[in-house]
């Protein structure tokens, strides 16, 4: 469905739409309406973590005095996307009024949730229902109790967690997907086509849009499955890596042909571009290979390098016999460690600290983990990434106490918690190479830092108690709780 008429339609109908459920503001002309009269449901969002957004719109005529919205626990509301998010919001209103309002869940309690957002002005109260389920994180207890080292060998432990997953038919993947790639309303969520905090440019509905072998001649017709690393890399139809749940997405046909078997990239001059912003084009990352590839657009640059993260370690037992192509050498190194080029690691390593663990991915995780039997460990433990394939001299010691410190949210924005099983003595933060930022000391076991007045980025946490010293990375994203 094309939003921009949905959203023109919407405007024309306002005052037709006020009469029947809108908001007095003040005198009989005065007319306040809201685009839906439910916020889909949250899903599950983990307990010290951040939900990804909604939003709706708030519209009126003829306004003369304050909107007050109010959100009940544990949602919160702001005009923008990615900060600001309160409790109370107020609208300073006069004549005509159109605002999106895009909402997020902070849940810091388990439990089932059904908060109200209200639109209270001049004694009249409209409001917008929802729900959420607050749990803690789903990861099954001592399931990476064996990941103990870091490095190759760390890799090599998380490959024996996480191998002979149950296998699945490739036409089960339909039916899967209902379960793994539904937004909030339901509808298929296609990375190709969905654009965070904005109208996507159309919808799939599940079944009714799925390739038949007809039509996908051009944006939004119907959605296939993709390989997010082709299938052609390991050598077509090839059990388990052709039904693995984890690297294949519901995505619009057209715009998985375009993509074809090129290699992830960024594109400077691109000389196709998808209507939601991917890019197809020469390659620029790196020095080494300038050939084709496809930038996904930035909100789900971390997804698809946990995906690939994930595929060189589930499969680090075959894929040096892969039957690769021109397209896929250009990306594998044909090794276990570190199993991609360079320039593909450099890239990758970027995309997962700039586009941290999103719920998407985390409710992805579950329900996969529901279907297969394992897990994608990079999505459960961002840090096992860095603690791979990243700067070695961190490795040391994060892995021996990162469950002696728990830190949250991760990213976070202008604060953090920390809670440890014993007294912090000192915590430190520094910059990547090694520069202090700051200091504090007896901390006890729980408390909050401000990381406010730190720039975006990944930083290194030191802490020492009176039995053991660790480290911890954590990303910083400016006025930024969560990601999408």
């Amino acid at each position: 469905m094309n939003f921009s008429r949905k959203l023109l339609n919407f405007m024309l109908l306002l005052v037709i739409l006020a009469s029947k459920s809108g908001i007095n503001a003040g005198n009989p002309q005065s007319q306040i309406t809201l685009s839906i009269d439910s916020l889909p449901g949250f899903r599950q969002v983990y307990i010290h973590t951040v939900s990804d957004v909604q939003f709706y719109y708030i519209s009126g005529e003829n306004v003369t005095g304050d909107i007050i919205i109010e959100a009940q626990y544990p949602i919160k509301v702001s005009l923008h996307c990615y900060d600001d998010f309160v409790s109370n919001l107020t609208l300073n209103a006069e004549g005509q009024l159109f605002e999106r309002i895009y909402v997020r869940a902070f849940p810091e309690s388990t439990g089932n949730f059904n908060p109200v957002i209200s639109h209270s002005t001049g004694g009249n109260i409209t409001e917008l229902p929802t729900w959420i389920v607050a749990t803690e994180n789903q990861i099954p207890e001592y399931y990476y109790n064996t990941a103990t080292t870091s490095g190759s060998r760390l890799k090599t432990q998380l490959h024996h967690i996480i191998k002979d997953h149950t296998v699945q038919n490739y036409t089960s993947l339909w039916n899967h997907f209902t379960f793994t790639d539904a937004t909030f309303a339901g509808k298929v969520w296609d990375i190709y086509s969905d654009i965070p905090c904005e109208e996507p440019p159309y919808l799939f509905t599940f079944s009714d849009d799925q390739d038949t072998g007809t039509g996908g001649g051009s944006e939004g017709e119907v959605y296939n499955r993709e390989h997010s690393m082709p299938r052609s890399w390991f050598g077509g139809s090839v059990d388990p890596m052709n039904t693995d749940l984890y690297h294949i997405f519901p995505v619009d046909k057209y715009v998985n042909a375009q993509r074809a078997n090129f290699p992830f990239g960024m594109v400077e001059n691109p000389y196709w571009t998808s209507m939601n912003g991917g890019k197809l084009g020469s390659n620029s990352a790196g020095s080494t290979y300038s050939g084709t590839a496809f930038e996904p657009i930035d909100a789900y640059k971390g997804d698809l390098a946990r995906t690939f993260f994930y595929m060189i370690t589930r499969y680090e037992d075959l894929i040096e016999n892969w039957t690769y192509t021109e397209e896929g050498n250009n990306m594998f190194d044909h090794n276990k460690y570190p199993g991609y080029q360079p320039w593909v690691i450099d890239m990758l390593l970027g995309w997962h600290h700039n586009d941290p663990v999103s719920q998407r991915e985390r409710i992805r995780n579950d329900m996969v983990y529901q279907i297969q039997g394992n897990r994608n460990p990079f999505v459960d433990k961002p840090d096992f990434v860095e603690m791979i394939w990243g700067d070695t001299t961190l490795q040391t010691g994060i892995m021996e106490n990162i469950r002696k410190l728990q830190i949250y949210p991760n990213p976070a924005a202008s604060h953090f918690r920390f809670t440890s099983d014993e007294i912090i003595l000192q915590m430190e933060i520094f910059t990547l190479d090694g520069k202090p930022i700051m200091r504090q000391e007896k901390m006890g076991q729980t408390g909050t830092i401000n990381v406010s007045h730190l720039p975006p980025g990944m930083f290194i946490i030191r802490y020492r108690t009176s039995t053991y010293t660790g480290s911890q990375l954590i990303q910083i994203q400016s006025h930024y709780t969560g990601n999408r």
